[in-house]
């Protein structure tokens, strides 16, 4: 294979890799707000910048739970060759960096979806989903789809926006101790590496979940 045929296939596959990120992380949800908000700057442009907002989180939460699955592949391996703090710190760092971007992110979602008003036809369409249903079809995890419906069945699209935040800013909390951890060279107790890991993967099954809501009403 040329140079130029590697170049264009590492542009696909980058590209392929961005434009999957939306599609676990609440994707389609700004559908259930209405287009117009006379509150914003351009009020013809408030979903597409909902849409936005969710795209560029979900991207950079999903990089930060890479990161950290990196992070773990480290602590792992280092039963066999010793754990490369400085390493591992880079790899930490890259982490907390992403996710503070998706804290950043989902605070200008949350604040642009509270004051924009709902799309009456989709609020509709949640409230008499059957969710009982989807959730047995699908084999989705029935306590993380429960909060899902908890927020949906109401129509409920911001508290789902403001779930997602308060999640990053929990893992956030925890990073950053994990972080002080390693630059004095030291490890976090392997529990609360798992109780981090297990915060990453319910909280991004709660947006995969959202996400497949609202693709199967779409």
């Amino acid at each position: 294979m040329n140079k130029t045929k590697i170049i264009i296939l590492i542009v696909f596959i980058a590209f392929l890799a961005y434009n999957l990120y939306p599609l676990f992380i609440a994707n389609e949800s700004p559908r259930g707000f209405q287009p117009g908000n006379p509150l914003t700057a351009n009020a013809g442009n408030a979903t597409s910048t909902l849409n936005q907002y969710v795209i560029e989180g979900g991207g950079y939460y999903l990089k930060s739970d890479s990161d950290f699955l990196l992070f773990l592949n480290k602590v792992e391996m280092a039963g066999l060759n010793g754990l490369n703090y400085d390493e591992a710190l880079r790899i930490v760092n890259s982490a907390v960096d992403n996710l503070e971007k998706a804290r950043a992110t989902y605070f200008k979602l949350t604040n642009l979806a509270d004051v924009t008003p709902y799309d009456l036809v989709v609020q509709a369409q949640l409230v008499s989903f059957d969710y009982t249903d989807f959730q047995e079809g699908k084999g989705f995890n029935p306590i993380v789809f429960k909060a899902v419906e908890g927020f949906l069945s109401k129509g409920d699209i911001r508290g789902v926006y403001h779930k997602l935040y308060n999640d990053v800013s929990e893992i956030l909390s925890r990073l950053y101790r994990v972080k002080a951890g390693l630059e004095k060279s030291e490890l976090t107790a392997i529990s609360d590496l798992w109780d981090i890991h297990q915060h990453y993967a319910d909280s991004i099954f709660f947006g995969q979940y959202t996400a497949a809501v609202f693709f199967e009403i779409k």
